[in-house]
């Protein structure tokens, strides 16, 4: 019994010495304490943190569903329903989508809706379409889209073409030819652009500007690549001037179909009338039966002859050698499985 009460005796003055170690002040005991005091205010500091960070993350995630969201219903109403609009337009004219792909060159959606888009107005404004009916979606459908959809892609093949060889069109060259048109027609270009591209054709000065400068550019890589027709004109002009019959050779040679029968006559026209080859200028420049080396055309090479002038009036004869090389090339790219389109058109 002694030896349980002395046993008893130790072990509670053994758990005393514990005790008092255990409150005893230390550095170790400081830090503990400190530790305590700082986890109780992360209670109260850390969930706000917490709820900002997930606020964010959730913005970021609504803000990417709702641009992914704008992305498919612009990609539907473009590509699935082909909506024409002039909301979808401007879209494309910021965001530089594709409607088709030329030999690896990129056709914008924006070049294409800006001739499908004219076309329509313009056949709107003389009251030749209408595309409430049936008649009038079956010429969008079957004439105008498939059309247009080629032009932008000969646009595109040329500007590739440009590219490769270096051919550029400046903003002068396109300023000159727009004043050019402007003085025949005796308007300013303020009137211009009211009562002709916008009442016409929809477009802005500048809308008008990119469609001759494209037009210009395809042009001038035609010239560039068709070498075949360039010598062909030259040893037409090299037999004229050997003598050779001016008649003789339009009849034999000549690739313009309305007056190669007559021996190349054009007839009389006024000075003043529309003459985007460059025709009436080249022949009143000559004399009576003198012959001009080739021009450049809008669609070919020209050998002119004049017949006659009068101070308002030329008559004269002409000579056509057209540029075939680069629509043979444009086909055969077609043929070859090369023009990728987008959109569904109906072609024959």
């Amino acid at each position: 019994m002694k030896h349980i009460k002395k046993l008893s005796t130790k072990l509670f003055k053994k758990k005393s010495q514990e005790t008092d170690v255990s409150t005893r002040i230390t550095n170790e005991t400081v830090a503990e304490h400190r530790e305590k005091i700082l986890a109780g205010g992360r209670r109260f500091k850390y969930p706000v943190q917490v709820a900002k960070h997930r606020l964010a993350i959730i913005s970021i995630a609504i803000g990417v569903l709702a641009v992914f969201l704008l992305i498919l219903i612009a990609w539907q109403q473009l590509y699935i329903a082909q909506n024409t609009s002039k909301l979808l337009y401007r879209v494309t004219e910021i965001i530089p989508v594709s409607v088709a792909n030329v030999d690896g060159a990129d056709v914008r959606y924006s070049s294409y809706l800006k001739k499908y888009r004219s076309s329509i107005f313009y056949l709107q404004q003389q009251n030749l379409i209408n595309l409430n009916s049936a008649d009038g979606r079956r010429q969008s459908e079957e004439l105008i889209k498939p059309r247009e959809l080629e032009s932008a892609e000969r646009d595109a093949y040329a500007a590739k073409i440009a590219s490769q060889k270096r051919i550029t069109v400046s903003n002068k060259e396109v300023d000159d030819f727009i004043a050019k048109d402007i003085a025949r027609k005796n308007i300013s270009l303020e009137a211009y652009e009211k009562t002709v591209l916008n009442s016409f054709y929809d477009w802005s000065l500048n809308d008008y500007k990119a469609v001759v400068k494209s037009e210009l550019l395809k042009r001038k890589v035609k010239f560039a690549i068709d070498t075949t027709a360039e010598q062909k004109a030259n040893a037409i002009y090299g037999q004229l001037q050997g003598g050779t019959n001016f008649a003789d050779l339009a009849k034999a040679q000549s690739e313009d179909e309305l007056t190669a029968p007559s021996g190349g006559d054009s007839g009389t026209v006024n000075t003043d009338s529309e003459d985007s080859n460059g025709l009436i200028a080249a022949a009143k420049a000559l004399t009576p039966n003198q012959v001009s080396s080739p021009v450049k055309g809008a669609d070919g090479y020209y050998i002119v002859k004049l017949n006659s002038k009068t101070p308002t009036t030329v008559s004269y004869s002409i000579i056509k050698i057209k540029l075939t090389k680069f629509d043979e090339n444009f086909q055969k790219l077609r043929a070859d499985g090369k023009i990728k389109e987008y959109i569904t058109v109906k072609r024959d």
